[in-house]
């Protein structure tokens, strides 16, 4: 995974544990998002900055940025007339070394304990 710090300051707290990643309290399935083009997803505070969610808020946390899906050929166990195998296209398993996290500095006041038990 590519981790990127947008900027300074205290950052959110994240784990990742296969292709689960969980910053704060928002614990996302990055294969289950794959599409086939780049999917972006936005972690932010609520107005009052006491409050993580996915989506857009009134300050950034974190932007999670997934690889769009691979494909590649694999004999479909059919041939065609001149005997060659017929190939047929599979998905490939999300890549999580190019799945990137963008952190973002947190408010200044803002306490990483009440985040959860998530961990660096």
């Amino acid at each position: 995974m590519i981790i990127t710090n947008v900027n300074d300051g205290q950052k959110a707290l994240y784990s990742v544990s296969g292709t689960l990643i969980t910053v704060g309290d928002v614990t996302i399935d990055l294969q289950q998002r794959q599409e086939t083009s780049q999917k972006v997803i936005d972690i932010c505070l609520d107005n009052q900055l006491q409050t993580m969610r996915e989506g857009l808020g009134a300050w950034y946390v974190a932007n999670v940025i997934i690889p769009p899906k691979q494909y590649e050929l694999v004999p479909s166990g059919e041939k065609d007339a001149d005997g060659n195998d017929i190939m047929k296209e599979q998905e490939m398993p999300l890549d999580m070394s190019k799945v990137e996290l963008r952190l973002w500095g947190l408010p200044a006041d803002f306490d990483t304990v009440e985040q959860g038990d998530a961990e660096e």
